[in-house]
């Protein structure tokens, strides 16, 4: 304020120092301007090029994922601080507006400012989109203001009152027709008889309105001020990529650049055009340059359609935009309570919108597959998890699961249990041959009897998930067992399991409950999708169509969430595949696929970090909460794991410690004088504090008193309970949530009797078949592995006879020729086939044990399905050899060998399939094999002559396929061929004849050899067969 005493000279100099230091928005010299920019608007619009071209970066964009976070600093004159503004980018268009409210707080919403970026390209997209963030903005604007009027009134009304006193007032709205559809907004009385203040509907078609506005609203003038409803903040609309929408009809751009022009004057925004073109970014550069630090608004104005829009913040007006794009009778059959509403309508009839469902994909970006980090989203649902403790024992709906159990709710139920193993019986036979124990005395040692649970009572509703924790041998595996039938060596003593007051039974556990076994038994080289949707084939109805099982085995993948990884081959310890815990879930997979009512899991967290495993268990927490009962066995869970169980059972050496839900153990155990120590984990604590320590028969002795008397309190306290589940309080009530199915139309029922309409034998057949060509055609490296094998021992056999076509091989070496043929390379195919069976022999046992399909099925698959494989194994090792040996070179000789090498090579793979199926382990199988083979070899008429053989080894040489492959090629290569033999000048002719006959090969026609062979094929399989049927397929494992 100049004094009275000031010279012209003093206030020269005062005018100098305003215009070198002016007052910026409030901002002092020497003070640091901080401004807050918000960018929204269209998926893929164009939102980071903007950005970075402000901040003059060279970078190229990058996907936004959610909300992302830059700054840029600016010194608006030389030698002063850099300005700093904040640059927040919204990604995802309309699918992540719950966003918004994390950038504008009541802190900085004084210097905040937002940007919409409208795709041009999108006009069906771009109101949809437009009005929905602004609508989600100025929601949440509101808010803030609402609170920050109890803390700082003042400041509140000033941020409500700077965009009013920003518009301009003096533009005035001459046009009649205009003001006669406009003027209904703005809330005048008009002095019209009859006509008070009412709605466009009524006024618009009031004939005396009507002549009252032709007499005397000719010369009355409006203002945009009470037209218009600007956006709380300040606000700037970008129209971007103009290069495309300057390629629409020119009708088109009008039509779009009018309705923004409306728009962006409604709001009191700033409206520009841009494109890659860098003239118009540094149009939009500029607008956005003032906003975030203070740079001289630009006051130039481009409103010509044809051209790029630019048009400052108050620079537009309502008779400079004028009426809607629409004829005058299509405006006046409109219904509309604001001027927004009415624009609305006419844009959205050329352009009809998207809807909504459409632009937001998701309202959880973690659900988005664009957006999909495994290990963000794990720690994401790991924190979910743990918010409170609450929340993880009484979980809200979970709209994730895709499929719940549709059956009634099942109640499993343990009373007064004691079972007794026999440890005897559970030594391997040949564990006991091995330590020299006479058969009579596996079963007779007294003290092989143990009891591994004594006095058990349970109670487990669908909906918990109960968890069995302890040390080793403290029962769990037992319990398990017991609950599934699979008790061997083992008897109950006394008590009963039931499921819903019904006596388990082999059958009744088959339609109620899946069993995850504690190892994954898959077949290695099909992949996450195929593995499952082969068991959907195998294991649903069969008046499932194809459809529904493709959609069950969706929904199961998505359920474990192994999307990531269905198309990945499930692998094992030698290839290499899926991770361990993806691994462990496509077993759960297996089992869940036909929907069971009760999962129980044998320690389903071995072998597994504790991240995985924590994340195994939060899923097997969401299949609980599908109506599932759920019950798992575990040695120490850590403590988030502990968190996420509604039930607990805490067991040792077969007595119970405690049983009841999770939260209440540590106060259980505190009421009895044990509290758990701060920052211990309760279920270490409790297991250690139970456990037998053996290490001492004192300390032994101590343990067991300790033991028995937790589980001597136990009983008193749950006596009077009928779920014999301890409870804080009695009235506490120990029912969790169960989720409902997402879509009762969708769920498909499946009969009690279910099992008894799985696909019959021939269907099985065809499945298994697939299956089976499937998983080994895909192991590529094995099987060119056997046919370099093939080959490589066909050449060096071949090249070593090689050479002799004009004096022909020897009768000694032709001899020689013909038994190796046959001899050396069936033994490599019996270990293979050996090994092969029983790195499958796990798998199948289980499957077999589950139902799943039955033995015929996957015999034949089985044996058909590895024809291919031998047919080509034949040929690369048969065909080389005979020809390079110069062996009779005529193609009835050459088919006649071949078929006796095809089915030599195929009994000795018969054997092998037999052997396998015959003894439990591998080392068994293939020494079992190799004596077999032995004993064919050198009875086989090569070594020693058969005439020379006694009893035993004769009669063994009658089922000795190398015994009978021999006889039949030596008759096809001797039976027409004379050998001539030069002795001291005299050539002797000899027919080949003889030679069979002193080896005593000609004792049977040559038909005779295809006959016995083939005898010997069918003998092996059938007794291939009748192990697989009689013999229980236990892999060493299970044991």
């Amino acid at each position: 304020m100049p004094k009275a005493s000031d010279t012209l000279w003093d206030l020269a100099i005062a005018e100098v120092e305003k215009r070198e230091n002016p007052d910026d928005d409030g901002v002092k010299p020497g003070e640091v301007w901080e401004k807050s920019i918000l960018f929204m608007g269209n998926k893929n619009g164009g939102k980071t090029t903007i950005i970075l071209r402000c901040l003059e970066r060279e970078e190229s964009p990058k996907p936004t994922l959610a909300l992302e976070y830059t700054f840029g600093r600016r010194a608006r004159r030389p030698n002063t601080p850099k300005d700093v503004a904040h640059f927040w980018e919204l990604g995802g268009g309309t699918s992540l507006v719950e966003l918004i409210q994390i950038p504008i707080t009541s802190h900085n919403i004084r210097s905040f400012a937002v940007v919409l970026v409208l795709d041009l390209s999108k006009p069906n997209e771009l109101w949809t989109t437009m009005e929905s963030l602004l609508q989600v903005t100025r929601n949440h604007v509101k808010r803030v203001l609402t609170k920050l009027e109890k803390t700082n009134p003042e400041v509140a009304a000033e941020i409500k009152q700077r965009m009013w006193n920003d518009l301009r007032r003096d533009h005035p709205v001459k046009d009649f027709q205009y003001v006669q559809l406009l003027s209904t907004f703005c809330h005048f009385t008009c002095e019209v008889p009859g006509v008070r203040r009412s709605s466009w509907t009524n006024l618009c078609y009031n004939k005396s309105f009507l002549h009252c506005c032709s007499q005397s609203l000719e010369n009355l003038v409006f203002c945009d001020y009470a037209l218009v409803d600007p956006f709380p903040l300040p606000l700037v609309i970008i129209g971007s990529k103009y290069d495309i929408f300057n390629e629409f009809d020119s009708e088109m751009r009008k039509i779009i650049s009018k309705t923004l022009r409306f728009v962006s004057h409604y709001y009191g925004a700033s409206l520009v055009f841009t494109s890659k073109s860098e003239a118009l970014l540094l149009k939009a550069r500029a607008l956005i340059n003032h906003l975030a630090f203070g740079y001289d608004k630009s006051k130039s104005v481009s409103v010509d359609p044809s051209k790029p829009l630019f048009i400052p913040a108050g620079l537009d007006s309502m008779s400079q935009i004028g009426p809607p794009p629409t004829s005058d009778s299509d405006l006046g059959k409109m219904r509309a309570n604001t001027p927004l509403e009415l624009w609305k309508k006419v844009f959205e009839k050329t352009f009809p919108p998207k809807s909504f469902c459409d632009l937001q994909d998701t309202k959880d970006p973690a659900q988005d597959s664009q957006y999909a980090e495994y290990e963000v989203d794990a720690m994401r649902a790991q924190k979910n998890q743990t918010k409170t403790q609450d929340a993880i024992f009484h979980s809200e709906k979970d709209n994730s699961l895709y499929f719940t159990y549709s059956g009634k709710s099942n109640v499993l139920e343990v009373k007064e249990l004691n079972y007794q193993v026999n440890t005897a019986s559970q030594i391997p036979w040949y564990e006991n041959l091995a330590q020299m124990k006479m058969p009579w005395t596996w079963k007779s040692d007294p003290h092989s009897h143990v009891s591994v649970i004594q006095n058990l009572n349970l109670k487990v509703r669908s909906g918990q998930m109960l968890a069995i924790i302890g040390s080793t041998a403290g029962g769990k595996t037992s319990l398990l067992d017991v609950i599934t039938c699979r008790d061997h060596g083992g008897k109950i003593k006394s008590g009963q399991v039931m499921i819903n007051n019904k006596p388990i039974t082999p059958q009744l556990v088959r339609k109620c409950i899946a069993h995850v076994r504690q190892d994954d038994r898959l077949l290695p080289h099909l992949t996450v999708r195929e593995t499952l949707l082969f068991v959907a084939k195998l294991r649903l109805p069969k008046f499932f169509s194809d459809s529904q099982r493709k959609k069950r085995v969706e929904d199961v993948i998505a359920e474990l969430r192994l999307r990531q990884c269905a198309n990945t081959r499930v692998g094992n310890e030698y290839l290499r595949g899926v991770s361990g815990g993806e691994r462990r879930r496509v077993s759960i997979g297996v089992q869940l696929l036909w929907n069971p009512g009760i999962l129980i899991l044998d320690e389903p967290t071995s072998g597994l970090d504790s991240f995985t495993a924590h994340n195994l268990v939060i899923t097997l927490s969401r299949l609980a909460r599908g109506n599932r009962l759920v019950l798992l066995s575990l040695h120490q869970p850590r403590s988030d794991i502990f968190q996420l169980f509604d039930l607990v059972l805490l067991m040792t050496s077969g007595l119970t410690a405690y049983c009841g839900t999770a939260k209440d153990m540590v106060q259980y155990f505190t009421e009895l004088g044990y509290p758990c120590p701060k920052y211990s984990n309760p279920a270490d604590f409790y297991v250690d504090l139970t456990s037998i320590d053996k290490q001492t028969a004192e300390k032994e002795m101590e343990s067991r008193k300790r033991a028995n008397v937790f589980a001597n309190l136990f009983v008193e306290k749950v006596k009077h309970f009928d779920d014999f589940l301890w409870k804080a309080t009695e009235g506490d009530n120990t029912e969790t949530t169960v989720i409902k199915q997402r879509n009762p139309e969708e769920v498909i029922n499946m009969p009690h009797h279910s099992s008894d309409q799985l696909p019959g034998a021939l269907k099985q057949f065809s499945i298994l078949l697939s299956r089976q060509v499937s998983n080994d055609f895909r192991d590529l490296s094995t099987l060119l592995i056997h046919g370099f094998e093939a080959l490589l021992m066909s050449l060096l056999i071949g090249f070593l006879y090689y050479g002799h076509e004009k004096n022909g091989l020897s009768i000694r070496d032709t001899t020689a020729l013909l038994y190796m043929i046959g001899a050396l390379i069936p033994f490599t195919i019996i270990l293979d086939v050996i090994a092969k069976c029983h790195s499958e022999r796990a798998m199948l046992y289980h499957d077999l044990e589950g139902g799943m399909y039955s033995v015929s099925p996957y015999f034949f698959a089985k044996v058909l399905g590895e024809l291919p494989e031998h047919c080509a194994f034949v040929i690369i090792y048969g065909i080389p050899i005979y020809w390079l040996a110069n062996l009779i070179p005529e193609p009835e000789h050459f088919l006649l060998n071949f078929l006796l090498l095809w089915l030599a090579v195929y009994s000795a793979r018969a054997m092998a399939l037999w052997v396998a199926a015959l003894l439990p382990t591998l080392q068994l199988s293939a020494f079992l094999g190799n004596v077999l083979f032995t004993s064919f070899y050198l009875s086989g008429g090569f070594v020693i002559s058969l005439n020379s053989l006694w009893t035993v080894p004769f009669w063994v040489s009658k089922i000795s396929f190398l015994r009978w492959n021999f006889q039949g090629m030596m008759q096809v290569q001797f039976s027409d061929t004379t050998y001539e033999i030069t002795d001291r000048n005299i050539t002797f002719q000899i027919p080949g004849k003889l030679v069979t006959q002193a080896l005593d090969l000609d004792s049977h026609p040559l038909y005779v050899s295809y006959l016995v062979l083939t005898g010997i094929i069918c003998s092996f399989l059938l007794l291939y067969y009748l192990s697989l049927r009689f013999i229980k397929q236990k892999s060493s494992q299970d044991w």
